[in-house]
């Protein structure tokens, strides 16, 4: 063949060709992410709608109706569901697997803006969003201190930490959950209000009006010129308090007259605690081609940095590192694949008996999988689980073209006595066209994993081209640096050591052995033939009987514990109960931590999740199946609300089997009764209804007549109950942070990104 003469007359261009191929693969391997799976992008799209102070019934009537209407007309839409709740519509949009994530977002921003105009005149701007795979935090820190309130600690969290990882390298966000921003909140007194003949309009509309700093120009002359600004912003309860709602018959109203004005929290519905202790979360997101382990590293590397910049007495831990479980995967895979190699080496080795012949395709194994690290990083794949056992796989299947040419090459030395040079050319000519063959046979094996749908064609995808793309360089080496390697290293030697000689009457007794066995099974054909037969119907029985899984549930050092109290449940009655599960996973061995999360990030008021970090495995002596399965009946015992621990499996957090019922009537109650009979199925051990009974709710109708006494409108009282019933927002106004996040001198530059990290704050009105 040209190519293995070329190859073996101009040695240096064959040894230059593997070399950059294996440079490009190092580049490759350098700048390929880090992830446990390969990345799967599900085309889904979520569309979030918020009508402040409305009842779920109105939400779904007049906000999540009106929006299905018009998603569900959109192309290639697989699945549409939606959950309306407490002021809040939820839209999830599942798209078919081969249409653009970002054509289905575009699509779907173009039929929610058709109806803009139909959903309610106080309805917030939809939010859109793509949602991706990894986009959940993945690395958590808890922020806690006995000196500082969780105001404090909230706003020091937004200015110093959240800026600080935001600025690191391949971290996408970072958000503060369990936070209690500052807000001036103003506590309105009805008997004052009615008094003077005021409503809760004319103190909102008042804060409104006098607390806002609009631009004022500038003030020019001959020689100089000079911004104004409009100091009209309110800083302090005081100042609030002074402030003037109105003039009844020249006697001057103010706030402090019909409120009580004071510095509080601006949304105290949802807590976060490290091992029992109130604390603020800082969840960070990465970016999603991102090097996992690398960024996580960064944070680690980070927080004693960011833990200088403190105030004294507060502390920055870390609450769960994902990365842990993913680094010790990736290691052992790289692990196994360096092993591999090794082995593959070795057991060259016994059977050539010969160094130089070792050699040979010892070379020929990292110049064609270092090389298949290009070829992934070209085509956007990443360093995974999947992917490295692809090339472990790969090892074993790319020697073979190495040591076919090899033994070849070997041959016409030993048998033929050619010269090294003519011996590689002219075996490499004699077994080029199988070396060929065989490089196509399997690349049509792997291949067609690569064109796989569906997510377990996501999955296989990269580890089938990875495989291919592995044995296609192989093939190529196969022909230009073993061909060349065979004429300028490889020496068959006259004489043979003690070590071959033994070792060859060890083989030749093998083969003896086997040419004795295989003359037994010729004088016995039926036999062998009803052996094939019941070996392959016990195969096939055996492969009946076996678990169906798309990957295999494995000790993560992690679980969760959901929580569910009753619909109307408030916050302090979940907490109550949920400092129960805590008490309960304090006790349980193996446990090295926990954080909690009741409300905002879990849901509503009334859910909770225990995040609970493990031991290290050389630490503990159960796995994560069994502390799950020593956990149930402890939770159960708790009666005010359902609760159940599970270990989240790879590809997410959600519950391995959903089922969605769909009564044949509103009045149906098919839910519960499915239910019962589902819970006494052996193979389940946890059942929730998403839909259970609804939240307690109460009634508001207006006298007509009053109203028209009084000239109030249905729209004015609608807003004076939602500003009594809830706390609204009046106003925004700016802060420049709480005090103890200037109780410690900082350079220009962090004084800087504390400023614009955090620069507003609210004012309220609540009854």
């Amino acid at each position: 063949m040209k190519l293995s003469e070329t190859s073996i007359r101009r040695p240096v261009l064959a040894s230059m060709i593997s070399a950059a191929l294996v440079l490009f693969g190092v580049i490759g391997y350098t700048r390929l992410s880090v992830r446990e799976l390969p990345d799967i992008d599900p085309p889904i799209i979520s569309v979030s709608t918020v009508l402040p102070g409305a009842h779920a019934q109105v939400v779904e009537t007049a906000v999540t109706d009106v929006l299905e209407e018009e998603l569900s007309t959109i192309q290639g839409l697989r699945t549409l569901s939606s959950s309306s709740s407490e002021e809040n519509s939820q839209i999830i949009l599942e798209f078919n697997l081969n249409r653009p994530v970002d054509v289905a977002a575009q699509d779907v921003r173009d039929k929610v803006s058709r109806v803009r105009g139909r959903l309610p005149v106080d309805v917030l701007e939809p939010v859109i969003a793509k949602q991706q795979a990894d986009a959940q935090p993945f690395f958590w820190l808890a922020l806690s201190s006995p000196n500082y309130d969780l105001m404090q600690l909230s706003d020091v969290a937004d200015r110093l930490v959240k800026a600080r990882l935001q600025s690191l390298a391949g971290v996408g966000s970072a958000g503060v959950y369990g936070e209690r921003r500052f807000a001036m909140r103003a506590w309105v007194q009805p008997d004052e209000l009615s008094a003077r003949g005021l409503t809760v309009q004319d103190v909102e509309s008042a804060i409104t009006a006098r607390n806002v700093e609009i631009p004022a120009g500038r003030i020019e002359s001959t020689r100089r010129e000079f911004s104004v600004r409009s100091l009209g912003e309110l800083k302090t309860p005081r100042e609030f308090g002074e402030m003037v709602v109105t003039s009844q018959g020249g006697q001057v109203v103010k706030l402090k007259d019909v409120a009580h004005v004071e510095l509080g929290p601006e949304d105290t519905r949802s807590i976060f605690r490290y091992n029992g202790i109130p604390a603020v979360a800082i969840g960070v997101v990465r970016q999603s081609k991102a090097n996992l382990i690398d960024v996580a590293q960064r944070i680690r590397e980070a927080i004693p940095g960011i833990q200088q910049m403190l105030p004294p007495g507060v502390k920055l831990e870390t609450a769960f590192d994902g990365s842990v479980f993913v680094t010790h995967s990736i290691n052992d895979a790289r692990l196994t694949l360096l092993i591999a190699a090794i082995l593959v080496v070795l057991i060259i080795f016994v059977f050539l008996r010969n160094l130089r012949a070792t050699v040979i395709p010892g070379l020929a194994i990292p110049a064609s999988i270092v090389a298949t690290f290009a070829i992934m990083y070209f085509l956007g794949f990443s360093i995974n689980n999947f992917t490295l056992l692809a090339l472990t796989i790969a090892i074993g299947i790319v020697v073979d073209d190495a040591i076919i040419v090899l033994e070849n090459a070997y041959r016409h030395q030993e048998e033929l006595h050619e010269a090294p040079e003519q011996a590689a050319v002219n075996g490499t000519n004699e077994i080029g066209f199988a070396v060929i063959a065989t490089t196509i046979a399997l690349v049509a094996v792997f291949t067609p994993l690569g064109f796989l749908r569906g997510s377990t064609g996501r999955l296989l995808s990269e580890f089938g081209i990875a495989v291919a793309g592995a044995v296609v360089i192989s093939g190529f080496v196969a022909l230009t640096l073993t061909p060349m390697l065979c004429a300028k290293v490889l020496r068959v030697p006259h004489e043979h050591g003690a070590v071959f000689k033994v070792l060859e009457r060890g083989f030749n007794a093998i083969a003896e052995r086997y040419a004795k066995l295989l003359q037994t099974a010729l004088r016995h054909r039926g036999i062998v033939v009803a052996g094939t037969v019941v070996t392959v119907a016990l195969a096939f029985v055996l492969y009946r009987n076996l678990k169906q899984e798309l990957i295999p549930d494995d000790d993560r050092g992690f679980f969760l514990v959901v929580a569910f109290a009753p619909e109307g449940s408030s916050l302090a009655y979940t907490d109550g109960y949920v400092r129960q599960i805590e008490q309960i996973i304090g006790k349980t061995p193996g446990v090295q931590g926990y954080f909690t999360i009741i409300g905002g990030f879990a849901g509503g008021v009334n859910r909770a999740f225990v995040g609970v970090i493990l031991k290290d495995w050389s630490e503990r002596h159960n796995s994560v199946q069994q502390l799950v399965g020593m956990l149930f009946p402890q939770l159960f015992g708790i009666a005010g609300l359902q609760a159940f621990p599970y270990s989240p499996g790879a590809l997410g957090f959600s519950q391995p089997v959903q089922f969605v019922v769909q009564p044949a009537s509103r009045r149906s109650r098919t839910a519960p009764g499915r239910s019962g009979s589902a819970s006494r199925c052996s193979s389940w051990c946890s059942i929730r209804i998403s839909r259970g009974s609804a939240r307690p709710w109460t009634r508001s109708c207006r006298r007509r007549a009053p109203s028209r006494v009084l000239r109030t409108s249905t729209p004015t009282c609608a807003s004076t109950s939602r500003s009594c019933a809830s706390p609204s927002t009046a106003t925004v106004r700016k802060t420049s942070g709480c005090p103890c996040a200037t109780s410690r001198p900082r350079s220009r530059r962090s004084s800087a990104v504390a400023g614009s990290a955090r620069s507003h704050g609210t004012t309220s009105c609540t009854m």
